[in-house]
């Protein structure tokens, strides 16, 4: 992207002559992110990055709910067992976090769940998989 045209030709002209570059069109997907252009601007998506974070988690036919966190539960960060792998909590919480580049609604969720990356147990695993259905 560039503030004109011109300028957009001179940089692509300055990167091909560094590197080898191919002009792929109008962006349309990119790290994950669906990328929609309208007359108001660029509609960011990342349906199919969920669709492939769900079956990761086990949870494709999981009930939906409302909002990503449970607002009568009080969660510490003590309760329940420790996890035997908590890569598998590191994953899902990791995926939740790229997810809130386009999903603000999760954001304090999902960073409630990051803070005990450290040292998760089933109560914390319980919460991600909330966030999860909620997306």
């Amino acid at each position: 992207m560039a503030s004109t045209t011109s300028l957009l030709h001179q940089v692509i002209e300055r990167l091909r002559n560094e590197f080898a570059v191919k002009d792929l069109g109008p962006l349309q997907f990119f790290l994950g992110v669906n990328v929609k252009r309208t007359n108001a601007g660029f509609f960011l998506s990342q349906s199919q990055y969920v669709e492939e974070l769900l079956p990761r988690a086990g949870m494709v036919t999981c009930k939906p709910v409302s909002t990503p966190v449970d607002t009568k539960a009080k969660l510490s960060g003590s309760n329940g067992a420790k996890l035997a792998d908590p890569s598998y909590y590191h994953s899902l919480a990791g995926g939740l976090q790229y997810l809130t580049i386009t999903r603000s609604d999760i954001t304090y969720a999902v960073q409630q769940a990051c803070l005990h990356m450290h040292d998760p147990c089933d109560s914390r695993l319980a919460f991600v998989k909330r966030i999860l259905r909620h997306v």
